[in-house]
C-alpha cells in the first residue's frame, strides 16, 4: 500500500520540505501548509492534498476517519481537518492549528485536539515521512528549531466545537524514523589478532621444543657423562656400570708390577755394626 496519496496536508514551521513537498502557501505567517510532491492545493475550505486537476475535498470527507497526504502523519480536527508530524501534539489556540513538541510552553486557553487518526509509525515504513526523504532523516529535522509550536489559521465551515478532552500524544519511538548508522566490526583486525596470538603460541611452543630437544642431545654426547645401566633380567650378562668412566683413562689406577720398589737390603751388603773392642 502506497504511503503517498489524496489527503489533508500538514503544518509546517517556515517552509516545506524542498524538492518533495509543495508549498500550499501561508495559513498564518510563518506557517505554511504543505502536500506531498506531484500533488496539488486546490483552494477550499480547509488544505487537502489532490491530484492536479481535481478537487478531492468531498471525496476525502466521505472517508471515515480522513487520511492525511501522508500515511506516516497525525490526523485531528480542530473543526476542519490537518496534519502533524508524529510526536507532536495539536492544540487549538486563538482558532488556528498548533502542532506543538513535547514539552512546549502552553499558553492559557490552548485547547488539547484529539487524535483522529495514528499515523503509520516509521520503523514500519520503508520511507520515512515524505515520499522522496531520505532514509536517514531524523525526526528533529521534520520540525523547525525556531519554534517550539506550528499554528495556522484555518477558515472553518459550521460550528467549532473543540474537545477538551486529552488525548495522549503518539508515543511511538521517533528513534526509529530514521536510520542511523552504527559502529560496525572490524572483522578483520580481529582475525588478524587471533592468528597473530595463535602464532606467536605455537613459536614460543616450538622454541621450547628446540631448546629442550638440543640440551638433551647435547646430555647424550657427553662423553663423560656417568650413566647407569641396569640389567634386563637374570640371564643378561650386562652388569651395572654406574661408576664407569666411557672415556678412556688417562691415568693408570695400578703400578706396574715391574716397577715395584723393594724395601730389603741385598744380601751382599755389609752389616753395619761398630768395631769390637771400642767403646
Amino acid at each position: 500500500m502506497s504511503l503517498i496519496g489524496e489527503g489533508f496536508a500538514i503544518r509546517r514551521n517556515g517552509s516545506c520540505f524542498e524538492d518533495v513537498e509543495v508549498d500550499c502557501g501561508a495559513t498564518r505567517a510563518p506557517f505554511r501548509g504543505c502536500c506531498p510532491s506531484n500533488y496539488a492545493c486546490p483552494s477550499q475550505y480547509n488544505i487537502a492534498c489532490c491530484e492536479s486537476g481535481f478537487n478531492c475535498t468531498t471525496s476525502l470527507l466521505e472517508v471515515s476517519p480522513p487520511r492525511c497526504a501522508n500515511e506516516t502523519w497525525n490526523l485531528f480536527d480542530n473543526g476542519g481537518y490537518f496534519c502533524c508530524e508524529q510526536g507532536l501534539t495539536a492544540y487549538n489556540r486563538d482558532n488556528t492549528n498548533v502542532c506543538a513538541s513535547p514539552g512546549a510552553r502552553i499558553l492559557t486557553g490552548d485547547k488539547l485536539l484529539p487524535l483522529m487518526r495514528s499515523g503509520i509509525p516509521y520503523s514500519e515504513t520503508s520511507t520515512p515521512a515524505s515520499s522522496s526523504l531520505p532514509i536517514t532523516l531524523s525526526f528533529s529535522s521534520l520540525t523547525s528549531p525556531t519554534a517550539s509550536a506550528t499554528a495556522a489559521t484555518t477558515p472553518t465551515s459550521g460550528s467549532t466545537s473543540p474537545s477538551n478532552t486529552s488525548a495522549p500524544p503518539n508515543t511511538d519511538s521517533n528513534s526509529s524514523s530514521s536510520s542511523s548508522p552504527s559502529s560496525s566490526t572490524n572483522v578483520g583486525a580481529i582475525a588478524g589478532g587471533v592468528v597473530g596470538g595463535v602464532v606467536g603460541l605455537a613459536l614460543i611452543a616450538f622454541l621450547a621444543w628446540f631448546f629442550l630437544r638440543r640440551r638433551k642431545n647435547a646430555a647424550d654426547n657427553n662423553p663423560y657423562l656417568l650413566q647407569e645401566r641396569h640389567e634386563v633380567d637374570g640371564t643378561s650378562s650386562a652388569v651395572s656400570t654406574k661408576y664407569r668412566m666411557d672415556a678412556p683413562a688417562p691415568y693408570y689406577h695400578e703400578a706396574d708390577g715391574q716397577n715395584v720398589y723393594r724395601n730389603e737390603l741385598q744380601a751382599q751388603q755389609k752389616p753395619v755394626e761398630l768395631p769390637a773392642g771400642k767403646n
